[in-house]
């Protein structure tokens, strides 16, 4: 049995589509999940194509937020994701609890999960890591049993 976590930070230029194909050929995946924030409008057509990959998505929204430039003091809005680290969290911990996967690889270089990636272990789960060279920590690094570069695959991944 497999199990698969996709985070939300591969970059625009990068197919989804390559980079699955990549990861369920040597792997056992049973599921995919992604986890973004979305603003009512945007993001659309991109969930839609996520959907075509058989992946399961789940989505926040963003939050605005109004920043004010410190030179000029002229006010612009932005956008800020909260809760999908805590959702992808707690989907490592259930999944693990209810034995709903063997190794979970989780598509991120984020020091945030690291307490659910902990208590997964402890629950004798394998967790796995891809990510960027410059995006993992060596404190992340630590606590998963693989790592794998996405740098190594980049131009096998990337959008025609």
């Amino acid at each position: 049995m497999g199990y698969f976590l996709l985070n939300h930070f591969l970059l625009n230029q990068l197919s989804y589509d390559k980079f699955l194909t990549i990861l369920r050929k040597d792997k056992n995946v049973i599921r995919v999940f992604f986890y973004s924030g979305v603003t009512p409008k945007r993001e659309k057509k991109f969930i839609k194509m996520l959907g075509h990959l058989e992946v399961d998505i789940i989505t926040k929204l963003l939050k605005v937020r109004l920043v004010k430039c410190d030179s000029c003091n002229k006010k612009t809005k932005t956008f800020i994701e909260k809760g999908i680290d805590a959702s992808l969290s707690i989907d490592l911990l259930w999944y693990a609890s209810q034995n709903g996967y063997d190794t979970a690889i989780l598509v991120s270089g984020d020091a945030d999960f690291i307490p659910a990636i902990k208590r997964s272990r402890l629950l004798g789960k394998r967790i796995e890591i891809w990510t960027f060279k410059h995006s993992i920590g060596k404190e992340l690094k630590k606590e998963v049993d693989k790592v794998y570069h996405i740098d190594d695959i980049i131009d096998k991944i990337k959008k025609v």
